[in-house]
């Protein structure tokens, strides 16, 4: 059911789409601002890593500071909150990063540009590991699982409590949600940008289709099954 409201959703949005590109006439050239465009994104993931490596160092500081009682409390929410922050920022940075790389080899940029987005592109994602394992280092007493371990996500249960079980598993509800109407809403944008543009977008189309309903089956086969 909610399937066939986001559907609907999607339609209502593409109908309006549809009617904008018909009024507008689009007719646009990606490549011709392939390169500011890349520049800019390359120079994002640049300075969101420099931000995620400047937050490490305050998370280092914070948690081998010595304190006790409430300012123990306020360190431990302190650092909770700066590391979901960071993980955000992080995941930003490979979503910038892979976009940079992507343009920079699909429009044949200069090779400098080329490089550099390569390189920062790479940072990125070796960042976005790194700042999982030291989880750990920031909450030595929690014992929490290494995201390499073997069934992480059960452990990582396993180590919180109720409360954080219930947020985390809200958090993820909301994600999931969130994720099928954006992709569906992605799907009747694919369609619209090929028939008015003339570029097939069906490898894309295709691809999105079959993570959608990849998710979606993983999630109600495992409740289903455990009810």
């Amino acid at each position: 059911m909610r399937l066939v409201m986001y559907g609907l959703l999607g339609a209502v949005v593409g109908f309006i789409g549809m009617y904008l590109m018909l009024s507008v006439q689009l007719n646009f050239n990606f490549l011709t601002i392939a390169y500011p465009v890349n520049v800019v994104l390359t120079t994002l993931t640049l300075l969101l890593l420099v931000y995620v490596g400047v937050s490490i160092l305050q998370m280092r500081k914070k948690a081998n500071s010595t304190v006790s009682g409430d300012a123990e409390d306020e360190r431990d929410i302190w650092l909770y909150k700066k590391f979901s922050d960071t993980n955000m920022i992080v995941i930003a940075s490979v979503v910038f990063g892979i976009a940079s790389v992507a343009i920079s080899i699909i429009t044949e940029q200069a090779t400098w540009l080329e490089t550099s987005s390569i390189i920062i592109g790479t940072a990125a994602f070796i960042l976005s590991l790194a700042v999982t394992s030291l989880v750990n280092s920031f909450f030595p007493d929690r014992k929490l699982p290494s995201i390499s371990e073997k069934d992480y996500g059960k452990k990582l249960l396993a180590a919180s409590d109720e409360g954080e079980r219930h947020v985390m598993l809200e958090g993820l509800y909301r994600s999931f949600n969130t994720l099928n109407t954006t992709l569906i809403l992605g799907l009747f944008l694919l369609i619209f940008y090929s028939v008015f543009t003339g570029t097939s977008q069906l490898f894309a189309i295709f691809l999105i289709g079959a993570v959608i309903i990849g998710a979606n089956a993983q999630y109600y086969l495992l409740i289903r099954n455990k009810s």
